[in-house]
């Protein structure tokens, strides 16, 4: 080795040691900070807790008498503030990288240990505190937390310290997918840095874009070491799915002394994941993916129908004043009926009558032929969507505000009360849809339609037909009781918060339409859509 090559590999080994040790420095300073932000946000909850003990509890029940312990009282409890921190740091809060809605669920099941703890702790120690106030504050932590903790996170990446460096391998269709997923969620943090791949007609080439800055293709995989010295990155997400199984395995085995984490696309990415277990055989080394059909399990199914009609009933009556203005308002805006009664494709293949507010003229089918004849982008866009987007003349003026609001599907709660729907599942396909739904048939009557679903709010506008069905599809092979929580909240967003209502929407014909809630600003289908809901990593 040449003196010029001795002080080359001394300067890069000086370099890669400062990178290391500048990397380990963001990481402490990131779990100080989150730690931080977590006991303030337990102090927080508290203090809400108290004042909801002292000052609004009595005026609700007689059961709960003024002046409860102040807040001072529980700051001498040091298990109330220490167990909260460990049960989120047991769930890898502090250590791991999860995406929004994963982080979500693992703090409100660390606040619900901590709680339990907390509550044996008590009961051991034989302290008096008020149990109410400790149970508000648990569920003040886990609104309050997620929020934070959010924001907090957000801050850190903005500045620089909580954003972590990645590599993709492949230039391809996939490696697009994945880097609008990594980039769709700032709680992970990560940053694409460059894409290698070993075409070169790629090379210098700008492949895409993450938080507002291009990325270029640095240059080939067997340079994947040598870019991740000189760009900082610590991880490598390989993108290549027609990879041969070898080739694979000697990347992975390759660059695993040097990563922190490595992201594998299998060439099976489509599989199930919020079910899928990582089992194997540990004599012979073997791997095995475990997929399990929740849907299929009768206490699943139970337990769906029991919160169908405990949530069913209670929105029935609550929303029930506001139906009826709504009927009144619809007789006096356009000729017809209040109510619209449709058969629709049902729960293992039984038909049902679907219930709705008329949102259309009673002509409709008329009307819609004359549009489509005389309107050949519009005929396209409805063999491709089956709905028109933009502008439907069946839809009367009432009927574009509900539509809008969502407010026509109300009595669909009706259909839920009677088993026919859920509040949660696939959209209520009309009878002539059925050859089209294809394959995925038997998958789609497995569940129950939904007044919302996991495809309203996955990029719902942008979809065709088929890839709506494919979205239904993963739903339902998906499911778990948290994907159901997750689509419910995201559905009081988009219908609240989004700008943009479909308005005049429709569907297959007739009052066809029963997906009308307005554009979600969810990730299109695809990886992005539904892996990156339960994306981890190691900080």
């Amino acid at each position: 080795m040449t003196a010029l090559e001795r002080e080359s590999f001394q300067a890069n080994e000086n370099r890669s040691g400062q990178q290391v040790l500048a990397h380990h420095f963001c990481l402490f300073f990131c779990t100080l900070i989150l730690v931080l932000t977590d006991l303030s946000t337990i102090a927080f909850s508290l203090k809400i807790a108290v004042f909801m003990r002292n000052h609004l509890m009595p005026h609700v029940s007689r059961n709960f008498h003024l002046g409860a312990f102040p807040f001072r009282y529980y700051l001498v409890f040091e298990w109330f503030w220490l167990l909260p921190l460990l049960f989120l740091a047991i769930e890898g809060l502090y250590t791991q990288r999860r995406s929004l809605w994963s982080e979500i669920g693992y703090i409100t099941k660390a606040v619900c240990m901590s709680l339990a703890a907390i509550f044996a702790a008590v009961a051991l120690t034989q302290q008096v505190v008020s149990r109410p106030t400790v149970l508000i504050a648990g569920a003040n932590l886990i609104i309050l937390l997620p929020i934070a903790r959010f924001w907090t996170k957000r801050f850190l990446g903005v500045v620089g310290f909580w954003q972590k460096r990645i590599l993709i391998l492949g230039a391809n269709a996939t490696a697009n997918v994945a880097i609008r997923g990594l980039a769709s969620d700032p709680v992970l943090g990560y940053k694409v840095v460059g894409v290698l791949d070993d075409d070169p007609t790629w090379r210098g080439k700008c492949f895409g874009a993450c938080g507002g800055e291009s990325i270029v293709v640095l240059g080939s995989i067997r340079e994947t070491l040598e870019q991740m010295e000189q760009t900082g990155a610590h991880d490598v997400l390989i993108a290549l799915p027609g990879l041969p199984e070898e080739e694979l395995l000697a990347l992975v085995h390759r660059f695993q002394p040097y990563c922190g984490s490595i992201y594998v696309v299998p060439r099976a990415w489509g599989l199930p994941m919020m079910n899928l277990q990582v089992d194997g055989l540990l004599s012979e080394r073997v791997m095995m993916l475990k997929l399990t059909n929740n849907l299929a399990k009768p206490w699943n199914t139970a337990l769906k129908r029991v919160a169908d009609l405990l949530f069913g009933a209670v929105l029935a009556l609550l929303t029930l004043p506001a139906c009826l203005i709504l009927a009144v308002l619809i007789k006096l805006d356009s000729e017809g009926p209040a109510l619209l009664f449709q058969e629709r494709l049902g729960y293992r293949g039984r038909n049902f009558r679907c219930i709705k507010f008329r949102t259309m003229y009673i002509n409709s089918d008329k009307k819609l032929e004359q549009y489509l004849a005389s309107n050949g982008e519009a005929a396209e866009e409805w063999r491709r969507y089956a709905k028109l987007r933009r502008y439907d003349p069946r839809v009367t003026r009432l009927g574009r505000f509900l539509r809008q609001w969502s407010l026509d599907e109300l009595p669909q709660l009706l259909n839920i009360l009677k088993a026919d729907m859920s509040l949660v599942g696939p959209r209520p396909y009309l009878l002539e849809e059925r050859e089209r739904i294809g394959v995925e048939l038997p998958t789609i009557l497995s569940a129950r339609p939904g007044i919302t679903g996991f495809w309203q709010v996955s990029g719902r506008n942008e979809l065709t037909f088929d890839e709506r069905v494919q979205v239904e599809a993963w739903y339902i092979r998906n499911w778990t009781v948290w994907l159901d929580c997750i689509v419910l909240v995201k559905t009081v967003r988009t219908v609240l918060f989004s700008k943009i209502g479909l308005g005049a929407s429709g569907s297959a014909t007739g009052e066809a339409a029963v997906d009308r809630r307005p554009q979600s600003t969810a990730p299109a289908f695809g990886m992005g859509a539904c892996e990156h809901l339960y994306q981890s990593d190691s900080a």
